[in-house]
């Protein structure tokens, strides 16, 4: 049976015991990293508990622990190198430039054609040489090892070492590792090594979570690499996926604005991709769009990049409100996405098609794609990214519009911004989505508005397409109202003006406000418009609010035939999609309305009657001391059948009938039939 060198690795506890020897007792994270530069290699851990008896900074010397270290390299030089072949010795120099090789990249280092028979020979030497465990036709070096013989290779020369590194580079982005073709067409300072690469894949590089990575390389390039422009739009790309708009739109402001009838399509098409995302954040979209070809006209270059465009696109038509060119090119970025595997792209397209169907009112639709576009970017990045957070934040706003506050608040929570990122966009939007739907659970009710008021005032606010900021602006503006903070519901109308513009929703909230004043007729003058369709609202969801307030206005001026019709219309544009938001915004007023048409809904009334169970139920004392006789009676009531014709069914006397009518009255606190209906059901004594 061969034993391998992993096989005689020390466990930690062995090392603890071989560095006892020297007195050097290590912290468990100073221990961990010496097993990780080591690797349990014995002679390793010696020569390290050698150097650090008596040291004072054991960290720092086991971070510099390398093969460059004196005692260290002259270990390796007597006791692993000391004898080996010219030819076997630089065969270890030239193939220690990548981290990982496999025979056929030595061979192409080396100039060798037997590089399996010298490998072999080296394992079967336990030479510090090791095949990695997932990929066992690669091989790799013992770190100290490694970096002993990096440091050998200058010996060769530097034209020599860079066309090593210029090989490597070749290799990598041939078998699809493109983060390291790049590290190493960096280090060889190969312009078109460097191009190549990120042309091929640094959108993908960047979307897969590289950007980073791929930012801590380029920043260490030499300036004529730096300068490429490819490498300026793969840095922006990185930015913006970071949401950093900011210095994305320095780095595109270096980038000299292409044609995309020149010879370079790939990256005049990336630039105008990444312009218009950019512009989402600077507010120039529609500029960034016009300067952008189109869909029709784009020439298809490459799955991955056609989808980006696409998205893009979509997103900055979203942005402005045009939801029909929106979704045809969400649609196609979707498609292009699928073909080459882009799940992030996918998601994001998703995500976005989500937000187009919330501002139709399609919430069903929204919730399913919020859905697919979460389990996605999960997949993609298991940290809460910005996309992941957003399709959470969407899908949490079709539960609230539904009234499912509890699911709604448990799925806002779960992105709900830490203690030290309060004022980033996303975080912001977070932090307001939370306090919004947590309103109507929190037992004090005031400091729960105060907190959701002080999260939209604080800090920078994240571009939001206009449909989704709409659907929730009047839930705002009533909880506002509801604790009697008129002077905030006139700044969110003031705030919400200059962000959407003349639209039915910014006169809904108007009407509002005249309504909260009891001006009549100036609400319904403003209202107008909204309910005959000239002035459209950027949110569909809005139009059943808009409806809610048309019949409050007619009760309150007794026309009653005005007030049931436009509670129908109400309910008729509620129905499908489970909108129960807007009765609960205007709670008072809907049982009210409710109550006065109960049993005359017709097709409407199983829905009507779903919206009336989904208020919270209170109950009173009084309620209780109903005697049975009242509690027949107020049964009746509901009918609208006149006190003799009551009398009549229940066989007692009119006076009587009109006795129990003062008890219920007093006992329920209402002087109106109508109003003990409603206080009947609010009490589920109906």
């Amino acid at each position: 049976m061969d034993v391998t060198f992993d096989d005689l690795a020390f466990t930690p506890e062995e090392a603890s015991a071989m560095l006892g020897e020297h007195d050097v007792a290590l912290e468990p994270d100073d221990l961990s990293a010496l097993m990780a530069r080591t690797e349990g290699w014995a002679a390793g851990i010696r020569l390290a508990g050698m150097s650090l008896a008596g040291h004072p900074d054991p960290t720092s010397l086991i971070e510099n622990f390398t093969g460059c270290r004196r005692a260290v390299a002259d270990y390796l030089i007597e006791q692993v190198l000391a004898g080996q072949s010219e030819e076997i010795r630089q065969f270890l120099i030239k193939t220690s430039v990548p981290s990982t090789f496999t025979a056929a990249l030595a061979e192409e280092l080396t100039g060798c054609t037997d590089a399996h028979s010298i490998i072999d020979q080296l394992e079967r030497r336990n030479f510090l040489i090791s095949r990695i465990e997932s990929s066992p036709t690669q091989f790799r070096y013992h770190p100290l090892l490694r970096s002993y013989l990096r440091a050998e290779i200058s010996r060769l020369g530097h034209r020599a070492v860079m066309d090593l590194e210029h090989v490597t580079a070749r290799w990598y982005a041939e078998f699809g590792d493109a983060l390291l073709s790049l590290e190493h067409g960096i280090t060889a300072g190969d312009v078109s090594d460097v191009e190549s690469v990120l042309t091929e894949s640094g959108l993908a590089l960047v979307l897969d979570g590289h950007g980073e990575a791929v930012e801590r390389l380029v920043a260490d390039a030499p300036r004529p690499i730096r300068d490429r422009t490819i490498v300026g739009l793969v840095r922006a790309a990185s930015q913006l996926h970071s949401d950093n708009p900011a210095p994305a739109a320095s780095i595109l402001g270096a980038v000299q604005p292409g044609n995309h009838n020149g010879t370079d399509i790939y990256a005049t098409l990336f630039e105008q991709a990444l312009r218009i995302q950019a512009s989402i954040h600077t507010g120039d979209i529609a500029g960034a769009l016009e300067r952008s070809a189109s869909a029709d006209a784009m020439t298809p270059v490459d799955p991955r990049l056609d989808s980006f465009v696409a998205l893009q696109r979509g997103r900055g038509q979203l942005h402005l409100g045009h939801l029909s060119l929106a979704e045809d090119d969400l649609r196609r970025a979707r498609a292009h996405a699928r073909e080459v595997d882009a799940a992030l792209i996918d998601a994001q397209a998703s995500a976005a098609l989500g937000a187009a169907a919330l501002s139709r009112g399609s919430l069903g639709e929204a919730q399913s794609l919020a859905a697919h576009s979460r389990a996605a970017t999960v997949d993609a990045d298991p940290h809460t990214s910005a996309d992941t957070r957003r399709a959470i934040l969407l899908e949490a706003m079709c539960h609230y519009l539904r009234n499912d506050t509890t699911r709604a608040v448990e799925l806002a929570s779960a992105v709900a911004p830490g203690t030290d990122d309060t004022t980033a966009p996303m975080a912001r939007e977070s932090a307001i989505a939370t306090a919004l739907f947590g309103v109507d659970l929190a037992e004090d009710r005031r400091a729960a508005v105060s907190a959701l008021h002080t999260a939209s005032v604080t800090g920078r606010a994240a571009p939001q397409p206009p449909g989704l900021l709409a659907a929730v602006l009047p839930s705002i503006q009533f909880a506002y109202l509801h604790i009697g903070e008129s002077t905030w519901a006139r700044e969110l109308f003031g705030v919400a003006s200059e962000m959407l513009g003349r639209t039915g929703d910014i006169a809904l909230l108007e009407a509002v406000l005249h309504l909260c004043a009891n001006q009549l007729e100036r609400a319904r003058t403003l209202l107008h418009p909204v309910l005959d369709g000239e002035l459209s609202c950027r949110a569909a969801t809005n139009m059943v609010t808009a409806w809610l307030l048309e019949a409050e206005i007619a009760r309150r001026r007794a026309h009653e035939s005005r007030a049931h019709d436009a509670l129908v219309e109400a309910l008729r544009l509620a129905e499908p999609e489970g909108v129960l938001r807007p009765f609960h915004d205007m709670a008072t007023a809907a049982r009210e309305l409710l109550s006065a048409s109960r049993g005359r809904f017709g097709a409407r009334d199983s829905f009507a009657d779903l919206v009336w169970a989904s208020f919270p139920r209170t109950t009173v004392t009084t309620a209780e001391q109903l005697t049975r006789r009242e509690l027949e009676l107020l049964a009746e009531l509901p009918t609208w059948r006149t006190a003799e014709e009551i009398a009549s069914d229940l066989c007692v006397s009119v006076n009587t009938v009109k006795t129990h009518l003062r008890g219920i009255y007093r006992k329920l606190g209402v002087t109106t039939r109508r109003d003990a209906v409603a206080a009947a059901h609010d009490h589920g004594l109906l």
